[in-house]
């Protein structure tokens, strides 16, 4: 009797585990062949906008019973010559200490590297990936034990900076609408493969001029533990709108874009923005600024085959009203809308994107500062297809100098509270808790969190008593836009019953 299986052993048995492989190789064979074919009608078609087994928009806070998550950061160097200087920035959302791990794969023959740290109650800490390791396509994985945590990562490149989450998971599918090879313009596409085993990837861009599948980017390996990137610009060249659907044939991914301008038409800095795992009906972009010299717009990226009705509405005061813009966005294409010029220069505002008939979209943002701007930068956002009741961030703001804008969208039918606490790092006691404001459906909390003298080593949650979509604008150094972290359904943190 075969310990492991519960067969018999003999001649026979040998004969027939060796037809079991055969048949195995068999099934195997046509598996690869149909899921290539797959893959290559995925691609021909482009829409590939499959359902995501999590928000389509970006990461999720782990829920609290978990033992350990792990986040994945996909964008960003660590050699001096590198187009973005990588440094991952970690929030402890507990009011107790955790460990830290923190991975640097080089991809190649060379081994990861790995730092191990413990931060102790609502500490944020700031890791430069220079520092672990020096490499020129790095990715980097964050794994938190014993607790709740909130990662992200700052790319630096000459006066401006970006900011943004990293990713919680990888997925066969990323898309991406915001992006363009204009003259002066870089686009990267950074596909992070953090796993065991080979992943082959197919890239397709949207443009102008239609549909582009170059083949330097079909059946493109990311090798197991790797990084690869891929520079849109030289594929697309002097294209004004780019949206870009990866999708992976076998294994699967981490995918993220930025983008560099070198100031050839006043545009200049750099961006970073996440990808969506999937098409949804309605995004929203919770930060909108409309100070003298910015300007801002929204790209609509259409992956089916058939045209989408897209409504485009800025969300205003009620005694500011601009009548919503609506754009046919055919198949297979993507468009942009102009935002920020249709607002008075002071105001801030939201906007509401949403498919009229259903029709999955994925929507991204851009913004650009120049004079008499206090400062010359870009940053790019990608839309929020989900709600909840609180958001997180690594932190608010980059230095005391700066600020940083929190904006809360109450998108339920009901005025609700929203509140905004910082963390004191060491302090269980936590946190300082700025009044709550209250907002009229539709409208927004804003939080200055320099006038408020919430220093930059904070951590913030955002918390309310109804379902609000949260967003961040930093200024100084440079600019940046992203979306907050939302937590699961039902989750709260220490000190922040809702308002």
């Amino acid at each position: 009797m075969n310990a492991r299986t519960g067969r018999r052993s003999g001649g026979s048995t040998e004969t027939t585990d060796r037809a079991r492989r055969v048949a195995a190789l068999v099934v195997l064979a046509v598996l690869v062949v149909g899921g290539i074919a797959l893959a290559q009608t995925d691609h021909a078609g482009i829409a590939v906008t499959v359902p995501a087994h999590r928000p389509v928009d970006g990461p999720e806070v782990a829920d609290a019973r978990a033992s350990s998550a792990a986040w994945y950061c996909a964008e960003g160097t660590s050699t001096a010559d590198g187009r973005a200087t990588e440094t991952v920035i970690i929030g402890n959302l507990e009011p107790h200490a955790i460990d830290v791990e923190t991975t640097v794969m080089p991809g190649g023959t060379e081994s990861p590297v790995t730092e191990r740290t413990r931060l102790e109650a609502y500490e944020q800490r700031r890791v430069e990936v220079a520092r672990i390791l020096r490499a020129a396509e790095p990715g980097v994985v964050v794994e938190t034990f014993g607790g709740r945590a909130i990662v992200e990562h700052e790319i630096t490149s000459q006066d401006d900076v970006a900011v943004g989450p990293c990713e919680r998971a990888a997925a066969r599918t990323w898309l991406f609408a915001e992006g363009s090879t204009e003259r002066g313009a870089e686009d990267w596409l950074s596909l992070f493969n953090p796993f065991g085993t080979d992943a082959i990837v197919d890239v397709s861009f949207l443009t102008d001029v239609g549909v582009q599948t170059p083949d330097t980017v079909q059946a493109l390996v990311v090798p197991r533990r790797s990084r690869v990137s891929v520079a849109v610009h030289d594929l697309t060249r002097r294209q004004l709108q780019v949206g870009i659907a990866v999708h992976a044939r076998i294994g699967r991914i981490v995918a993220e874009r930025s983008a560099r301008f070198d100031g050839s038409d006043t545009r200049k800095g750099i961006a970073l923005a996440q990808g969506a795992t999937g098409g949804a009906p309605r995004w929203r972009f919770p930060v909108g600024d409309a100070m003298e010299g910015a300007a801002q717009s929204v790209s609509i990226a259409n992956f089916t085959p058939g045209t989408a009705e897209v409504e485009v509405r800025l969300l205003l005061p009620e005694d500011r009203r601009v009548p919503p813009d609506t754009v046919a966005v055919p198949g297979n294409s993507v468009r942009r809308v102009d935002v920020g010029g249709k607002v008075a220069a002071g105001n801030g505002y939201a906007v509401d994107v949403r498919s009229k008939h259903g029709t999955p979209i994925v929507a991204g943002a851009f913004g650009a500062w120049a004079t008499p701007a206090p400062v010359t930068a870009v940053a790019t956002t990608s839309g929020i297809a989900t709600s909840a009741r609180q958001w997180a961030f690594a932190l608010g703001r980059l230095t005391e100098d700066g600020d940083g804008i929190v904006s809360a969208v109450n998108v339920g039918p009901e005025p609700i509270t929203v509140q905004i606490y910082a963390y004191t790092a060491g302090d269980p006691n936590s946190p300082a808790s700025a009044p709550a404001e209250a907002v009229p459906p539709g409208e927004r909390a804003v939080f200055s969190l320099g006038e408020r003298g919430i220093s930059p080593d904070r951590v913030i949650v955002v918390s309310a008593d109804g379902p609000i979509v949260v967003g961040r604008e930093i200024v100084v150094p440079g600019a940046s836009i992203a979306s907050g972290v939302p937590f699961p359904a039902g989750a709260t943190v220490p000190g922040t019953a809702s308002p």
